[in-house]
């Protein structure tokens, strides 16, 4: 059984429908969590491959632009980005297909374990696998029983902007350096595939962290910021923020995952496998899952 507190499974691979924004672009899906997902393992490969074929993912870019200090100064090229066109969220569920059980909306409180088995809430089971940041899980099992990593994660909050119409250069994201507002721009109309004119900005880590107790007060400088780096006029006709209060690990560890030597917990993520990368989540839960079949 997989258990998520969201309203649909994925966690960061999150999309969103958009509804009331008073654009022509309601009912269009926007990725604000994850911006793209990149490929090197040859069994990840093989998964992403079937994905093409099934029409769920698509290559997206291998060059972003690059903006530091003041100034767009070029692109920079890197290993191709792959995207979904009915957003990142609907690749978590197409390889949730198989699972027989997915329970959503549903906030565990604590997590007993013992020998005999584990208890989270009203659900019993033989093991439970916390496939989460690890703040998260140190608060639902006993002190002491999850091992200290010493990784710090760091808050995101993303913003989503939605224009009459585009009025920036040719780009599919942007890498913002040395800003204090912004770190990132996508243009998730080249991402989805549209060109709708909607772009997805993600907040300065530093910045973040002053308001993620209100993530709409970041609104008025990323609006500010997106405009000054694309050289946009025009304001956005509707915008929204979402705060990730533990996005991204800034650290990952080379195993591929931890388990307890003698009670039935385990830890899996995007964390472990070296890390932090959408493939990184995958071989982790895959190499527990291998791991787990054989106990």
């Amino acid at each position: 059984m997989v258990a998520d507190r969201g309203r649909a499974i994925g966690g960061r691979m999150a999309s969103r429908r958009l509804r009331d924004t008073g654009t022509a672009f309601d009912g269009r899906v926007v990725d604000y969590g994850a911006s793209y997902f990149t490929v090197s393992n040859p069994g990840f490969r093989t998964v992403v491959e079937e994905m093409i074929t099934a029409g769920v993912v698509r290559p997206w870019t291998d060059t972003f632009h690059v903006h530091t200090e003041g100034t767009m100064v070029g692109v920079k090229t890197g290993p191709m980005r792959y995207a979904a066109p009915a957003g990142l969220r609907s690749v978590v569920e197409h390889l949730a297909q198989s699972l027989s059980t997915i329970v959503t909306e549903t906030h565990i409180e604590r997590i007993d374990i013992t020998d005999a088995g584990v208890r989270a809430d009203h659900f019993e089971a033989q093991h439970v696998a916390l496939c989460m940041p690890q703040p998260q899980a140190n608060r639902l099992v006993p002190d002491g029983l999850l091992p200290t990593v010493g990784i710090t994660w760091e808050p995101v909050i993303a913003v989503t902007l939605v224009f009459d119409e585009q009025q920036w250069m040719d780009i599919d994201g942007v890498f913002v350096n040395d800003d204090p507002v912004i770190t990132w721009i996508a243009d998730d109309g080249k991402r989805r595939g549209d060109d709708a004119p909607v772009l997805v900005a993600h907040v300065n880590p530093v910045f973040a962290a002053g308001h993620l107790e209100d993530p709409s007060g970041v609104l008025p400088n990323v609006i500010a910021a997106t405009r000054r780096v694309l050289g946009i006029e025009a304001l956005p006709s509707w915008s929204w923020a979402h705060r990730w209060s533990l996005a991204r690990p800034i650290a990952a560890l080379d195993e591929e995952f931890w388990m307890h030597p003698e009670l039935p917990v385990s830890l899996a993520g995007d964390a472990w496998a070296g890390g932090p990368r959408v493939e990184a989540a995958w071989l982790s839960g895959r190499a527990l899952g291998q791991a787990l079949s054989q106990t």
